[in-house]
């Protein structure tokens, strides 16, 4: 055992040396404050617009509470537990891959240490991301279905129940394990394989999260969920681009491919392999958006499948260059992560000087589309964020449908979720009386799709709000954004 994860062991040592002192994405930075806020009472969904399901809260209420136990802060808090799940899955893979008795020892440890690139070195820039944390967890139950006889019921009920709490973080993710479950009934020419207990158990625990989530947040169904269906979607891509953003994992997919069909001796494990990498690409496609955090299932479960193609080919042969030529592809995969590095925010480090007042005594509110202007803007400037949203994410789509549309019933609807978003925003305002505003006056916003909207003119049609901008004055420009403050350094009670 000790031998199979020393390589793991030894990229896991480099990934903490590459993250030590640094930031992670703005998502992280956003679910940890405002996983900080649920836990002093504000309600998630009703107060707090987030538009994902609720796990992510409770996984992230994790390192939040050890946090703050503890003294440590909680962006390294988060760090910790995201490696303490990668060694977790890395362990349990070895464990199930020892029972492999077909696969050669060194075989086994080129798998785990590829493995471990994938888990630990490929997503290095958005580290600990929801995509992120699902391939984590999802690994085992990819390697208890690459063995030639299947483990003990206990064992892959475990397996299956550790997978579903990263299947849960998207409902997209379902897709590798249908995967699975659908080439195991063609093969078998039979329905009995979604009888076998890890689906049982993943299909129950599945129905309970949704229960659960109805009961305890209405709110997410009531509200959340019919707002998302109606604007979110300003932020997809053309889907040739996100098939461009693809296109080097589809080769090397092809690779695995290639690799399948040149060896007979163990068909269903390489299918499975294959098949997985590609649900996990059509999942990047699937969501539209082309962000690169997306990439990350894709990245590990392509990896998985061209070296699992390779290395049971090499043993077959008795040859090493299948191995090589996968090793080639992961190769290629990984310069560029490492090259960009972990995330970095160059428009905190812009906008920080802006603040008078001392670290700790801060208040700041974001007028923008993007989530990563004001996170980790909030850790970086030790500022207090007044929105209680990623980003103000109801006004492009809401903005951008509303220049589409001569209907004036669909028109109504437009604009009253406009006011509704303003309302959110202007509430988040007075709330916090935030010392320095920072707006995004680009004439061509993100997200809008060429919709013309002003943030400042819009909120202005509000007297309130009109009268309390007179206290602020302008400061500077960090790019098309504009830094607006005022005087003192109160904060809200």
């Amino acid at each position: 055992m000790i031998r199979d994860l020393t390589a793991p062991a030894i990229i896991m040592a480099t990934a903490v040396y590459l993250l030590w002192g640094t930031h992670l994405s703005h998502d992280i930075s956003w679910y940890l404050i405002s996983t900080g806020w649920w836990l002093d009472g504000v309600q998630i969904y009703a107060d707090i617009l987030e538009l994902n399901p609720p796990l992510a809260f409770y996984l992230t209420a994790i390192p939040v509470w050890v946090a703050r136990v503890t003294g440590l802060a909680p962006m390294a808090t988060f760090k910790g537990l995201v490696l303490v799940l990668t060694a977790c899955s890395l362990v349990l893979s070895q464990r199930l891959l020892a029972h492999e008795t077909w696969l050669s020892p060194a075989a086994r440890r080129i798998v785990l240490a590829m493995a471990a690139v994938g888990l630990l070195l490929l997503p290095i820039g958005d580290f600990g991301q929801r995509d992120h944390l699902f391939t984590i967890l999802f690994l085992p139950f990819l390697v208890m279905n690459l063995l030639s006889e299947p483990a003990a019921r206990p064992v892959r009920a475990a397996v299956a129940m550790w997978a579903t709490f990263g299947i849960a973080l998207k409902h997209y993710f379902l897709l590798l394990p249908l995967a699975i479950l659908a080439y195991q009934v063609i093969a078998e020419r039979s329905l009995r394989p979604a009888y076998k207990v890890e689906y049982l158990v993943m299909a129950a625990m599945l129905v309970l999260y949704v229960a659960a989530a109805v009961i305890l947040h209405p709110a997410y169904f009531d509200s959340v969920v019919p707002l998302t269906v109606q604007v979110y979607g300003a932020f997809d891509v053309p889907f040739l681009f996100a098939l461009f953003r693809a296109g080097f994992l589809i080769l090397v997919l092809l690779i695995a491919l290639a690799l399948l069909l040149m060896n007979r001796a163990r068909p269903r494990t390489n299918a499975v392999a294959v098949l997985t990498g590609a649900a996990a690409i059509a999942v990047f496609l699937i969501q539209s958006k082309g962000w690169s955090y997306q990439h990350i299932p894709a990245n590990l479960y392509v990896v998985m499948a061209v070296i699992w193609t390779a290395v049971t080919l090499s043993q077959t042969r008795e040859q090493w260059w299948p191995t090589a030529i996968a090793a080639m592809s992961v190769m290629l995969l990984l310069v560029p992560a490492l090259r960009n590095g972990p995330y970095q925010s160059p428009f905190a480090e812009a906008v920080e000087p802006y603040f008078t007042c001392p670290p700790g005594e801060r208040s700041f509110q974001i007028f923008s589309s993007t989530v990563s202007t004001g996170f980790p803007l909030a850790n970086h400037a030790k500022a207090t964020p007044a929105n209680r949203a990623p980003t103000l994410w109801l006004f492009p789509g809401a903005s951008y449908r509303l220049s589409l549309t001569e209907d004036p019933a669909e028109q109504a609807i437009y604009r009253a979720t406009l006011k509704e978003a303003r309302k959110r925003v202007l509430i988040d305002f007075f709330r916090t009386a935030p010392q320095v505003v920072i707006v995004d006056e680009s004439p061509q916003k993100k997200y809008f799709n060429g919709a013309s909207f002003d943030y400042l003119a819009y909120f202005s049609e509000d007297k309130e709000f009109a009268d309390a901008w007179r206290n602020y004055s302008l400061k500077g420009n960090v790019g098309t954004y504009t830094v607006y403050a005022r005087e003192g350094c109160d904060l809200p009670d």
